[in-house]
């Protein structure tokens, strides 16, 4: 049976895999707060968080993504701008629920993931991308119209999105070579 890098690193009990997911949920309230404000979609770090923690936790890193988003809907100040019920309702919501596609996505794409070659990895991980910008896109475009929300939503984001994928292609790819060497030996 193939092992996610996580369960590699940290092994298959439930107390790794609770406080994984913790971490999980923790890394996406951090890089939220990370940010750049732009109107209406303030740049931050949580797309490469999405992709580390689904890439190398698999299914755990889609159950804190998921926990994120709850938590944060239902008032706990997680989000960039804060949190509460109101957030479903904002132009920026569509990026949050596709997070939580694009982690499961990434998850179920790469269960296998110390078994992963460098193609595999980047294409799923730049679909993931993909995912969040389309729901993203769509959700805002309700607000703003189509042509606004792709200048809005995505133009300003195309080069830092860019550098984020590819560091997280980086960092996956390193820790699949580390744990498949520390598994040959």
């Amino acid at each position: 049976m193939s092992r996610t890098i996580t369960e590699n690193l940290f092994g298959t009990n439930f107390f790794s895999k609770y406080y994984l997911t913790i971490l999980g949920v923790i890394l996406l309230t951090v890089s939220s707060k990370i940010s750049i404000p732009f109107y209406p979609v303030p740049m931050t770090l949580q797309t490469l968080v999405v992709f580390f923690i689904a890439a190398s936790m698999g299914i755990i890193g889609f159950y804190s993504t998921l926990i994120y988003v709850v938590l944060g809907v239902l008032g706990l100040p997680l989000f960039a701008n804060g949190g509460g019920i109101g957030y479903i309702f904002s132009p920026t919501f569509g990026f949050l629920y596709g997070m939580v596609i694009s982690a499961f996505m990434i998850a179920y794409i790469l269960k296998s993931e110390v078994n992963t070659g460098l193609i595999k990895l980047s294409a799923t991980i730049f679909a993931g991308a993909f995912v969040i910008f389309l729901c993203g896109i769509s959700h805002l475009s309700f607000f703003v119209g189509l042509e606004q929300a792709i200048n809005l939503g995505l133009l300003p984001f195309l080069y830092s999105e860019f550098l984020k994928i590819v560091l997280a292609i980086a960092i996956i790819f390193g820790l699949i070579q580390r744990v498949n060497q520390k598994n040959h030996k």
